[in-house]
C-alpha cells in the first residue's frame, strides 16, 4: 500500500558493502512494509541492488538484461518489494560493475 507520507523507517539499517561479486543481506523490520529506502554514499561508483523473499542474485545489466536497481553515486531512492517484518526476511543482494560502493538499506514506508 502506498503513503503519502514522508518516508518513515521501520527497521534497521543494513551496511551493503558491494563490490564486484555478488553478496547479500537478510532484512528485517519492525513491522509489516515493502518500501526500502536506499542511499549510496559512494561518490563514484554506482550499485545495483535486488531485493527478493527467496535470496534470489543481483544480476549486472547486459544487452539481454538483468536482474537489480541501479543506485548511482551519492543517490538515494526508495523503491517497492516484498514484504519485510519481524516474522518475515527478505534478502537484498548487490554488485557494482567495479570498485566498490557503500548501500544502506532501510525498511519503512512511505514517499
Amino acid at each position: 500500500m502506498a503513503n503519502n507520507i514522508p518516508f518513515q523507517p521501520m527497521g534497521k539499517t543494513y551496511l551493503a558493502n558491494a563490490s564486484s561479486s555478488a553478496n547479500s543481506v537478510t532484512l528485517t523490520a519492525d513491522s509489516p512494509v515493502n518500501q526500502y529506502l536506499l542511499q549510496n554514499l559512494s561518490n563514484s561508483t554506482s550499485g545495483f541492488v535486488r531485493i527478493t523473499s527467496d535470496g534470489a542474485n543481483v544480476a549486472l545489466p547486459t544487452s539481454s538484461g538483468g536482474y537489480g536497481v541501479p543506485v548511482l553515486p551519492s543517490e538515494t531512492l526508495i523503491i517497492t518489494g516484498p514484504q519485510v517484518s519481524p516474522t518475515k526476511n527478505a534478502v537484498a543482494s548487490f554488485i557494482t560493475i567495479s570498485g566498490t560502493a557503500s548501500i544502506y538499506i532501510t525498511p519503512g514506508e512511505g514517499l
